[in-house]
This record gives structure tokens, sequence and C-alpha cells, in this order.
């Protein structure tokens, strides 16, 4: 016969109870059971070994979980009971507690303590919760940190080239890049427009006598490379000092011991934040430095060109693409108006850059450094 609340024990709450299980100390390697047996039964009252005599609302507990159960899939449709309440039948949110002077686990609803006692068991567990999760974190992540230095270190001349080929943009053609800069905060669309004379204004005044036509050429791709500020080299160099303190952990066993030293100076919390952040980062940079090369592709080129060289383009700009070798190079060259306004841009993608883009252009692997909860 399944256990129900009116099987499994009689829910008489006595002063005196003994048909229970009693631990030294709290129990958590009973916790994973404990969900399992809810989520199968939603009857937490039949877990094995619970306290069922009368407790006071003022005894001190910590907490070892916290669940709710749906009343529709219990057994009879009723309430959880609870030894701290006058009525048996009491709630659906509740908390699996170590109670500290009996030594046992009870099931009692979420408020159903003094508020004094649930305000100092929920502060205690939701430190403990910080601390074990800062814990399995850096368990989990500082012996990846040494592999993940060395993948940064060969991002450097990635970087490097990446930034030299935006400041030559930025020194050479700073209009057009300009140009291309207000196309990418709209959205990154190539876009002109051209105000025409409305001819439904001719049958109604109310109509306004001039709208607006656009004329599309595309998306533009690769629009780091038109933006205010691109350093991505200092940017390496900042998540490398992030990581550099946990370079020594190449195993677990340094791992492990690293984080009790960690955890010892109270500093789990800053190093969770430090890896997380430098992890978030470096994925981010290459990311976006493997997207600045898509700028040099046929098409994107193709469409910049057709957007310059537009009778309504109020900056006229020619753009070339020369496949070489080596390398791919793209030529951005104004020479209307006075000597202060011409400009020239020689952007040069060597093939190694290119052929490192390609291999990392998708979305980032988030895996190794990221998932700081």
């Amino acid at each position: 016969m399944k256990l129900t609340a009116q099987h499994a024990v009689e829910f008489t709450f006595p002063e005196e109870y003994t048909s229970h299980a009693t631990y030294r100390e709290a129990p958590y390697h009973l916790v994973e059971d404990f969900k399992v047996h809810v989520k199968e039964t939603n009857t937490p009252e039949t877990f094995p070994g619970l306290f069922w005599g009368r407790l006071n609302t003022s005894e001190p507990f910590e907490i070892l979980h916290q669940f709710a159960v749906d009343r529709k899939r219990r057994p009879a449709g009723d309430y959880t009971p609870c030894p701290m309440c006058k009525h048996k039948e009491k709630f659906l949110e509740g908390m699996l507690v170590f109670v500290f002077a009996r030594q046992c686990i009870a099931i009692i609803g979420h408020d159903c303590a003094s508020a004094e006692t649930r305000h100092v068991a929920l502060s205690k567990k939701k430190m403990d919760d910080a601390r074990r999760h800062q814990e399995n974190f850096l368990m989990s992540k500082l012996h990846l940190v040494p592999v993940t230095l060395r993948l940064l270190e060969g991002l450097k001349p990635i970087a490097t080239e990446i930034d030299g080929i935006y400041n030559m943009f930025k020194r050479g053609a700073p209009r057009i890049q300009k140009a291309l800069r207000q196309a990418q905060k709209g959205g990154g669309r190539l876009v002109l427009t051209e105000l025409v004379d409305n001819q439904a204004a001719s049958y109604d005044d109310r109509a306004p006598r001039k709208v607006a036509r656009e004329y599309h050429f595309g998306n533009l791709r690769g629009e780091t490379l038109v933006r205010t500020n691109v350093r991505f080299l200092t940017d390496l160099n900042i998540v490398e000092q992030l990581l550099l303190p946990f370079a020594d952990c190449e195993n677990e066993e340094q791992a492990l011991e690293m984080t009790v030293y960690i955890m010892e100076r109270g500093e789990g919390l800053k190093a969770v934040e430090c890896i997380g952040s430098a992890g978030k980062k470096l994925a981010k940079l290459r990311w976006e430095m493997a997207r600045c090369c898509s700028f040099f592709a046929d098409n994107n080129i193709e469409d910049i060109r057709e957007w310059a060289r537009h009778g309504l383009q109020p900056l006229a700009f020619d753009v070339t693409r020369q496949s070489r070798g080596d390398g791919i190079a793209v030529i951005f060259s104004r020479s209307s108006g006075n000597d202060e306004q011409r400009e020239y841009a020689r952007l040069f993608l060597p093939n190694r850059v290119a052929e490192w883009a390609e291999k990392n252009g998708d979305l980032p692997d988030l895996e190794m450094l990221v998932a700081a909860g």
C-alpha cells in the first residue's frame, strides 16, 4: 500500500517522540534523496527518519533544502502536516531542516517558525549556499586557467594585426570610417534616403507633400572596425591580469589546494568574479576579433562600394578589394573636395589572420571559464 499522510504516521505531534533518526551534524547527504522522494511522491512527510513530535516555533534549526509540492498531485489532495503548527495540515511550500537541540531532521512550513528564528536560518543558508557555490566553481574552473592563459597568449599576435588594421583606417580615412559608423549605429544597414513628391498630396491637403524613399544596399559586416575605439591587445592584457594569480593550478589537486587557500582568506567571491569575468571577456573578445575579418568579405565590400558611389551619398568615396597571394587588401579613397578632405587608407588582412577567423567565427564556446552562475 502506498504511503500517504493518513497511513505513514499518526500526526498527533506528541511532546515526546523517539521514532526518528538522529545525526550529530546537519545531514546534507540526504538532500538529493529527499529531492527525488518529493518529486516522485509529492508527500515529503513520508521521507524516512523525520521527527514528528511537537516542535517549538523558536527552536533553532538549519535549512537543508527548500521545496514545494503540488496539492493536486498529492494522494489525498491535502496540505502537508507541520509539527510546528496547531493544525496538522498546514503547508505546500516548506523546508527540510536540521533541529540542533534534538539532532534530528523535520519538515516545516516556509513561514511556520518564529520570525527571528526563520531569519537566522535563512541568513545562514544564504551564506552557506554562496560558499558552496564558490567552492564548486573554483574546483571546476581553477585547473582550466593555465590552458586559458596559453590560449590568450596565442591571440595576442592576432589582436596586434587587427588593432593595426583599425588604426590604419582611423588615421587614413576618418570621415569614411565615421560614415560607416553612423550606418552601424543605425542597425548596420547601408541605407540612403531620398525625399520625393507625395502624389497623394494632390488629392488630400492633409497628406505630407514629401515622403521618404529608402534605398537599401545590404548590411554592414565586420562592424567592429568602424567603432569609435578598438584595442584588442590592451583588452587581452586586462583579462590576463585577472587570471595570472591562478596560473599555477595545472591539475585538480592544485585546484583543491588553491580553493582551500582562497576560502580560508575569505576571498571566494572575489576569485569567482575575477575568473568568471575573465572568461566572459575573453570569449567575447575572441568572437569580436573573428567578426572583424568579415569586413573584408567580397560581398561586404561590394555593398559598401554601391552605397558609397550612389548619387544620394553625401560623402562619396571609393573602395576596392584586391586578393593577393598573402592576403586581402581593401583600399578606401576620397579625392573630391580640398586637400584636407581627401582621404586614403589601405587595409591589409593577412591570410593567417583570415584562416584563424574562419575557424573562430561562430559564437564563442562559453564553457571554459564563463559559467560564473
